[in-house]
């Protein structure tokens, strides 16, 4: 079955992501001299991108030979509150469109994924990872009891862990207002209820982000590709499992309470490393897909300073190359134009200015 996927530029440009960083990963700590642990990955994509598929096909992948390698996944949903404590939050916050149902940062269990990554870096040798259904109560979702959960066996190698919002990043208060205010999108809700996310947010960047080492990012070519691929998404989980769902029109209005934090946080993601503030150099890569989930583009985000610096240095190369090229021009030609040497440095000057 991931046979499949395992030709696709995605699964490609990401396994040689992690097999890079993962060795690099292994040497630091054996020459800081610290204890054997997991690198964890964290995987990010809008609903329906993929990135489940991608996570399912990396374990496998490298599970297989030549690798070898001990791997277990899981998914900021399956940490999502249960659905007794998610009826609790839309009661908390009644007026809020954003929080009358599962998804926006808030409505996740963050003590449950931190203790759970905690397990998995002490390679206990049985974790209990949490998993959640999405087809309970009749599409709104529920975390299946302990006795369900997933049991794995330590010690790991690699943790691969997912999520839609994974690398969002909460902005200033000014900068939300202003964006609020200048873009109407975000104007289908109130302000005050995405200052609530906005606030909710900062929990994962503090509680939930240092423990990623590595990170692979899914970006829609264009926002509006996340209705389609998450309609597809929902029809496929009734095919496969013969199991009630959300019908059409629940799956769009479902799609429309992410839009507001898709316009906020993605643009960040997008050009910002998630590692802006660490040593962490050149572990985020950004794959750009199309309708069709195919990879349009891909790149490193490197820190802002870093980056930079690659462009300028870019340019001093661009201009020795104009001058080696001129000099070799004007041995060729013999000097045989007196002219010719002042010419070419004078639209040298023009360029340069």
């Amino acid at each position: 079955m991931y046979q499949q996927y395992a030709i696709l530029p995605q699964t490609k440009e990401s396994l040689s992501h992690i097999l890079k960083h993962y060795s690099l990963f292994v040497n630091d700590r054996k020459q800081r001299g610290l204890a054997e642990q997991p690198m964890i990955v964290g995987v990010s994509g809008c609903q329906g991108s993929g990135k489940t598929t991608l996570c399912d096909t990396l374990t496998y992948l490298l599970k297989q030979e030549p690798y070898q390698l001990r791997v277990v996944n899981f998914s900021l949903d399956d940490v999502y509150l249960t659905h007794q404590e998610q009826l609790a939050l839309a009661q908390r916050y009644p007026e809020n469109k954003l929080y009358q149902q599962r998804g926006q940062a808030g409505s996740h269990d963050l003590t449950l994924a931190t203790e759970t990554f905690k397990a998995l870096l002490m390679n206990q040798p049985s974790v209990s990872v949490p998993v959640y259904d999405k087809s309970l109560f009749e599409g709104q979702g529920d975390r299946l009891p302990k006795q369900d959960w997933k049991q794995v066996r330590g010690p790991f190698d690699i943790v691969l862990f997912e999520g839609w919002m994974l690398g969002f990043r909460s902005v200033e208060e000014k900068t939300l207002e202003a964006m609020y205010r200048s873009r109407q999108t975000l104007q289908s809700v109130r302000l005050d209820d995405l200052k609530v996310m906005n606030e909710h947010l900062k929990r994962y960047e503090t509680e939930l982000y240092p423990y990623l080492d590595l990170f692979i990012h899914l970006s829609p070519l264009d926002i509006q590709q996340v209705y389609q691929w998450r309609l597809e998404q929902e029809h496929h989980m009734k095919m496969t499992r013969g199991v009630t769902g959300l019908s059409d029109e629940a799956v769009k209005q479902f799609v429309n309470t992410y839009m507001p934090a898709y316009e906020l946080y993605l643009p960040q993601l997008n050009t910002k490393s998630l590692f802006e503030q660490s040593d962490k150099q050149g572990h985020h890569l950004k794959i750009i897909l199309d309708r069709e989930r195919k990879v349009v583009q891909s790149e490193i985000l490197l820190q802002t300073s870093n980056t930079i610096q690659k462009r300028q240095t870019g340019w001093i190369n661009r201009r020795y190359l104009f001058v080696t090229c001129c000099v070799l021009m004007i041995g060729i030609m013999g000097y045989r134009r007196p002219n010719l040497f002042d010419s070419v440095f004078r639209v040298y000057d023009k360029i340069k200015k």
